[in-house]
């Protein structure tokens, strides 16, 4: 993706005929998001287990895990895509070339035969960028398994209203960790 030249956007976003490429923050921008969303997701626990009142550590602590969990989890599937985008893009002609090499004895004839198309670059950004939606699809099952999960924890406030609780907030934090990857807020993950 480094041939894309961002000097081709007109603001901050690029509309293609893939969809909307948005210009990502600086690097140092995107960490203080990323710390943000971290301390966050410390957070968002803690708010929430402030809310019944009454719970007992142990469920304190239990509510924190969803959120990191989204977060954390979000960023794997968001690698996991990742990688295979940049197999799709790059690994298949690799391959080629190699299977050309190995088998046939015949060299690439220039970068072309072995590197993407400044087009299909193109599709790769947007494609990248959607895949911070990642976050969303996770939460879905964190969600769902923490909320039946905060229904057996004892309070004053009934057992179905922490539930439902714990399902629209750890699926709207993954909405916008979801949002900030896919504009380009957060830091692209990296493999190591």
């Amino acid at each position: 993706m480094a041939a894309f030249d961002p000097t081709d956007m007109q603001g901050d976003k690029l509309e293609t005929p893939y969809g909307t490429l948005y210009r990502p923050l600086s690097d140092g921008k995107q960490l203080l998001v990323a710390l943000a969303a971290f301390f966050g997701s410390l957070g968002m626990g803690h708010v929430v287990g402030l809310v019944p009142g009454d719970l007992s550590d142990a469920a304190k602590v239990v509510l924190h895990l969803p959120y990191i969990l989204v977060f954390f989890v979000g960023y794997a599937s968001w690698v996991a895509r990742l990688s295979a985008i940049a197999f799709d893009g790059i690994g298949r002609s690799i391959l080629k070339v190699l299977w050309n090499l190995i088998v046939h004895r015949r060299k690439p004839r220039n970068a072309e035969e072995v590197l993407p198309a400044k087009d299909k670059l193109l599709e790769m950004a947007v494609r990248a960028q959607r895949a911070g939606g990642g976050f969303w699809r996770v939460s879905w099952s964190v969600a769902v398994l923490f909320a039946l999960l905060s229904l057996t924890f004892e309070s004053r406030m009934p057992g179905t209203s922490l539930a439902f609780l714990v399902l629209v907030t750890v699926l709207g934090w993954g909405f916008l960790l979801g949002r900030l990857g896919g504009r380009g807020w957060l830091p692209f993950p990296e493999e190591e």
